[in-house]
């Protein structure tokens, strides 16, 4: 989905229907806040909700890779492998990540996305809809702008819709019945 579709439907939600994102108004002051707000939204939901995840190969030296040498901005390591798949021990460290080998490795890690602009593309997890991402838009903004009951309605569906997001999907499994 496109931020600026966020940033539409955000408005819809907010009741202000004469601005379009796509034409002059991307400098507007509302329109700058309600982007500030989707990407305050989008690293809420990487951080607390549905963690966004990627591999990567770094080359370590000295026992030690820095996190300069992953292409987006790292939240958690979650795996460290060798060239030929073997689990490699790590230390997460503030700025880089101590290893128990050198060479190439592959990095599995968690990360925070980056801040997107009206053109942009939102990096979030599929399951997140567009209403879902709007719906916390707009719960930043009514907070910032001070609207605190509003802030609260817009949050609580917020909440509400990334609850059935997050919901585990199960089978659903009749017991079974003799016939008499």
């Amino acid at each position: 989905m496109k931020l600026e579709e966020v940033i539409n439907t955000a408005l819809a939600y907010l009741g202000e229907n004469g601005y379009d994102v796509g034409k002059d108004k991307a400098e507007d002051d509302k329109i700058r806040l309600l982007v500030k707000c989707a990407n305050i939204m989008l690293t809420e939901i990487a951080q607390e909700y549905l963690p966004l995840s990627d591999e990567c190969r770094v080359v370590a030296k000295n026992n030690r890779f820095y996190y300069d040498e992953v292409p987006r901005r790292v939240l958690r390591i979650t795996s460290v492998k060798d060239e030929n798949g073997a689990e490699v021990k790590f230390m997460q460290k503030s700025f880089w990540c101590n290893v128990r080998k050198n060479g190439a490795l592959v990095v599995g890690y968690r990360y925070v996305p980056a801040t997107a602009e009206i053109g942009d593309d939102c990096d979030v997890d599929p399951r997140v809809s567009e209403k879902t991402l709007a719906l916390g838009t707009c719960a930043e903004y009514c907070m910032i702008s001070g609207m605190y009951e509003q802030s609260e309605g817009f949050a609580e569906r917020f909440r509400q819709d990334m609850r059935s997001c997050t919901r585990p999907v199960g089978s659903v499994t009749i017991k079974e019945r003799g016939w008499y």
